[in-house]
This record gives structure tokens, C-alpha cells and sequence, in this order.
């Protein structure tokens, strides 16, 4: 993925079941992975959506928020720059 790319990466299968150990069918669980700025234009709606998915119980959803846009001006003060690839 380059620089700049918004990524929201989907692991998982909403549709197919895991078995247990013991035999009984569990409810599969999704990983969303959020590549995020403060000082991305784009970036809000993404976080509504992202936000949106962590209702159901089955969603792990992880946020990195990214430097990449912080040559614009706008530091983001959450942003580390081992999220920015």
C-alpha cells in the first residue's frame, strides 16, 4: 500500500461459520483495520464507518492513525510513524 492510500482492510468471512474445538459452530470474527489522519479530508467518513461495524459484536476493529499528512500543515496528534507505510 503507498502513501496516502486510505486502506480499510477486511480479514475474515461474514458469511462462513468456525468450528470449536468441541464441535460447536461460533460466530466468525472480523478484523477492520483503519488507516487514519486528523488531517485527512477523506478520513472522517471512514471513521463513521469504521464506527458503524464496532456495534456488532463479532468486529475487532483496530484504528492507526498515520503521519502522512502532517507535511500538509496539520499535525496529527495521534499519528506514529510506523503506521505510515
Amino acid at each position: 500500500m503507498g502513501a496516502g492510500t486510505l486502506a480499510v482492510i477486511m480479514a475474515g468471512a461474514f458469511g462462513q461459520s468456525a468450528r470449536a474445538v468441541d464441535g460447536d459452530v461460533s460466530k466468525p470474527v472480523v478484523v477492520l483495520e483503519l488507516f487514519t489522519s486528523q488531517g485527512c479530508s477523506s478520513c472522517p467518513p471512514a471513521d463513521a464507518l469504521l464506527e458503524t461495524y464496532i456495534q456488532q459484536d463479532n468486529v475487532v476493529a483496530l484504528s492507526f492513525p498515520v503521519d502522512y499528512w502532517d507535511r500538509l500543515g496539520w499535525k496529527d496528534t495521534f499519528a506514529k510513524k510506523e503506521h505510515t507505510a
